[in-house]
């Protein structure tokens, strides 16, 4: 409350008043902290030590998105695309040997030269399937509706406007060389991708960045996160952390449990979780994100019938490969 009266204050300091009564003194603010870690050390008890039973709803929406993900390992394998869970759905796989408990989408990463190739054939895929809930196009981002990101297979039934569940699909560039140097120049090429969307394609961009930084379709010992590959609102003037790692970190991969189905994974998968989340990732984070994508879906008429319905869908189509 205080730091808004700070904030919007625009008058000299001798007409600003200060109420005793707003400041949380620092013994306060220690205790208030001691709390809020009390409660995280609960939630790690519950999720991490704890087998916790879901609710039918719950069951049927990971039920879903376990064939979604079925589905998506079986179009891979059938044209002999390499692809690797990634983010949250990683994280879950690796902690929980399932979703991160509050998840609701699903991470995939693959080299560019098997994202565009999935770009080509899951169209067809899904038509092939006679899949009529399912959708795939890119992701145009919420910021920037003019900035084209990654490609994204959602599943949506034509009794609600929104997604129930869906793959976000992030590319992966091989890079010839890496040093620190480089990374003040990679932000400011991309924050001029983000910001300017009209300049350039997304296909334009990519030769530039291509050229500029030598990024490769060919093997290379770096692997480098996409400049579509970046998610969330991309200030003017902060640096973004872009992911970079050896090659050897995430190849050749390996096949870890994922719900029901067991997924490919970063051959080194601990460290390639460690340079996204850092070193204390099997704790459950202070801040949670999700889509509130449960909490909507729960409060829906019908809900069972139309999870089940798409169940079966996407369980028919699986068992044609």
């Amino acid at each position: 409350m205080l730091f808004d009266k700070i904030k919007g204050n625009n008058s000299s300091n001798d007409d600003f008043e200060f109420n005793e009564e707003e400041f949380v003194t620092r013994k306060e603010f220690e205790k208030l902290k001691k709390l809020a870690n009390t409660h995280q050390e609960y939630l790690n008890n519950i999720f991490i030590f704890y087998t916790l039973e879901p609710t039918p709803f719950l069951r049927g929406m990971r039920e879903l998105s376990y064939e979604l993900m079925k589905f998506v390992d079986n179009v891979c394998n059938k044209h002999d695309i390499e692809y690797w869970m990634d983010y949250g759905t990683l994280l879950g796989s690796l902690r929980h040997g399932d979703f991160v408990p509050w998840d609701d989408d699903l991470d995939v990463g693959m080299m560019r030269n098997d994202y565009n190739r999935l770009v080509e054939v899951l169209p067809k895929e899904i038509q092939e399937n006679n899949l009529k809930n399912l959708i795939a196009d890119f992701k145009i981002d919420k910021h920037n509706n003019k900035s084209k990101r990654w490609y994204q297979l959602s599943y949506k039934h034509p009794t609600i406007r929104a997604k129930f569940i869906g793959v976000d699909f992030f590319p992966y560039d091989y890079m010839k060389k890496y040093d620190d140097d480089l990374r003040e120049e990679f932000n400011n090429s991309f924050r001029e991708y983000y910001h300017n969307p009209d300049e350039f394609t997304l296909e334009e961009y990519i030769d530039i960045f291509n050229e500029r930084f030598g990024l490769t379709l060919d093997e290379q010992k770096y692997v480098l996160g996409g400049i579509d590959n970046v998610r969330g609102n991309i200030p003017k003037y902060t640096m973004y952390r872009q992911i970079y790692m050896d090659r050897d970190r995430v190849f050749p991969l390996k096949r870890l449990k994922f719900g029901k189905y067991d997924f490919p994974a970063p051959n080194d998968t601990k460290k390639y979780i460690i340079d996204i989340y850092g070193k204390n990732y099997m704790k459950i984070p202070a801040k949670i994100r999700d889509h509130g994508r449960l909490h909507k879906f729960n409060k829906k008429e019908n809900i069972h019938e139309l999870l089940d319905e798409g169940i079966k869908m996407l369980k028919d189509a699986n068992k044609n490969y």
